[in-house]
């Protein structure tokens, strides 16, 4: 399987979509900033990031990571598939191909994992692609209810002040998305992980 950051960078088309995306991403933000009467200033420190990395965002100059996008939607109280740009043309049934996935960091290291995200309304479908050496240990938590579905290989899901939970092809854990949460790759290999959160 190929990289998804690589799968992401080949050809024009990909590096263009990704670009769009982007630019829709900063609209949304920029957008949700302004209906909350928060200043540039306020809403970077409240997601913990820097002003000038905010206005690159909102300027669709820099496509976000995952991290970043939640950390932004959590400042601004609601939900981070609000900052995803809208469907031009909604339809009642979406099919996204895996051809024309685009893949974004989960956060800002150098080394993090990769993801692609499918949404509609509140419920959103994460997949996760995670390989020996990959980022991914943040600590996550969002409004509603998750499931973690392990697609390949093996990962440890740590709850904090719960437990740890080793989880292998075809396991699932679900709980309220309000628990802080992290996974750790374990084993040798990949793993592929879905990640799904609704009512958020």
């Amino acid at each position: 399987m190929s990289s998804p950051a690589r799968a992401s960078a080949e050809g024009p088309s990909a590096a263009s979509d990704e670009a769009q995306i982007g630019v829709g991403i900063g609209k949304q933000v920029r957008q949700a900033r302004t209906e909350k009467k928060l200043s540039m200033r306020a809403l970077a420190s409240a997601a913990e990031i820097s002003q000038p990395f905010l206005s690159q965002i909102e300027s669709g100059q820099t496509m976000p990571s995952l991290l970043t996008l939640y950390r932004i939607a959590n400042a601004l109280d609601i939900s981070p598939s609000a900052l995803l740009p809208a469907d031009p043309d909604p339809e009642v049934v979406h099919v996204s191909r895996a051809a024309d996935a685009t893949w974004v960091p989960v956060s800002e290291a150098y080394d993090t994992a990769h993801t692609r995200v499918i949404h509609a309304g509140e419920t959103s479908l994460q997949e996760y692609v995670i390989r020996p050496g990959e980022q991914v240990g943040d600590w996550f938590e969002t409004d509603g209810e998750v499931i973690h579905y392990v697609i390949e290989g093996a990962i440890a899901l740590e709850i904090e002040g719960l437990g740890i939970w080793e989880l292998g092809a075809g396991d699932a854990v679900a709980h309220p998305g309000a628990l802080r949460n992290r996974w750790h790759l374990r084993g040798d290999g990949s793993a592929r992980v879905a990640f799904v959160y609704t009512g958020g």
